[in-house]
C-alpha cells in the first residue's frame, strides 16, 4: 500500500512513468492478492495515460476479474469505468459509452462522489479528444459506430462542457483538489479549441492557482505553457 499511494501521488503530480514503476513495484510486494489489486489498478490507469491502452486493459480486467469473485467493488466500480473509456477508444463506442454511464449511475447511488467526479472528467476527455480530432478514426471504425457518431460527434463541445462541469462542481462540493485543476485545465482546453479565449483564461487560470497550492510540477508546467499561449 506504501507503493500505491507514492504511486498515486506521482499519478496526480502527472508523472505517469515514476507512477507506473511505483504500481509495479506494489503488485511485487503485495502477499495477500486483495491489496495487489490497489496498485494494480494504479498500473492500468498509468498504462491508459501513457497510451498503453492493451496494457491497461489487461490489468483493468485484472482488477474486474478480482471484485466479480471475491466482491472487491471498492475498485471494482471504478474499473468498470476506466475498461469503458479504453473500449471507446479501441472502437468499440457504443459499447463502451453504456459501460460508463451505466458506471456513472452506480457511483451516484452509492454516494462515490470523489470516483463519479474523476469518471466524469474522464468522459469530458473523451469528448474533447474528438473536438480536437486528435485520435484518427478509420472507415471501419466510423461503420460500426455510425450510431454512436451521429448522436455524439455533432454535439461533442456541448458534451464534453458538460461532463467537465459535472467533474469541477462535484470535485469543489468534496475538496477534490486534482481533478478540480484537472477539469479546469481540460475545460479551458476545449474553450481555447471553440475559439472562446477569454473563457479559456478564466478556466486555466483556475487550474494554474490550484496546481501551485499543492506543487504539481509537470501539470502545472503544462497550465502554465497553455496559458501563455492564449496572449
Amino acid at each position: 500500500m506504501g507503493h500505491f499511494v507514492i504511486g498515486l501521488s506521482y499519478f496526480v503530480n502527472g508523472d505517469f512513468l515514476s507512477a507506473n514503476e511505483a504500481g509495479k513495484k506494489g503488485v511485487q510486494t503485495a502477499i495477500d492478492p486483495f491489496y495487489s489489486q490497489f496498485p494494480r489498478f494504479l498500473l492500468g490507469a498509468s498504462y491508459a495515460q501513457n497510451g498503453q491502452y492493451q496494457e491497461a486493459e489487461e490489468a483493468f480486467e485484472a482488477v474486474a476479474s478480482f471484485s466479480r469473485n471475491f466482491g472487491c467493488e471498492l475498485l471494482g466500480t471504478p474499473t468498470n469505468a476506466m475498461l469503458g473509456i479504453l473500449s471507446i477508444a479501441k472502437g468499440q463506442m457504443n459499447q463502451g459509452l453504456s459501460m460508463v454511464e451505466q458506471t456513472l449511475r452506480t457511483m451516484l447511488e452509492s454516494k462515490r462522489r470523489c470516483w463519479y467526479s474523476a469518471a466524469e472528467h474522464s468522459l469530458g476527455q473523451v469528448y474533447l479528444q474528438i473536438v480536437n480530432k486528435s485520435v484518427p478514426v478509420t472507415l471501419s471504425t466510423m461503420v460500426k459506430n455510425i450510431r454512436f457518431i451521429l448522436r455524439n460527434v455533432p454535439y461533442a463541445g456541448t458534451k464534453a462542457e458538460e461532463h467537465f462541469k459535472k467533474a469541477i462542481q462535484v470535485a469543489k462540493e468534496i475538496g477534490a483538489k486534482g481533478i478540480l485543476a484537472q477539469a479546469y485545465l481540460d475545460l479551458g482546453l476545449l474553450h481555447k479549441a471553440k475559439g472562446r479565449l477569454e473563457q479559456a483564461r478564466e478556466c486555466i487560470t483556475e487550474s494554474v492557482q490550484i496546481f501551485e497550492q499543492y506543487e504539481a510540477e509537470p501539470r502545472l508546467k503544462l497550465a502554465k505553457e497553455t496559458l501563455a499561449s492564449l496572449e
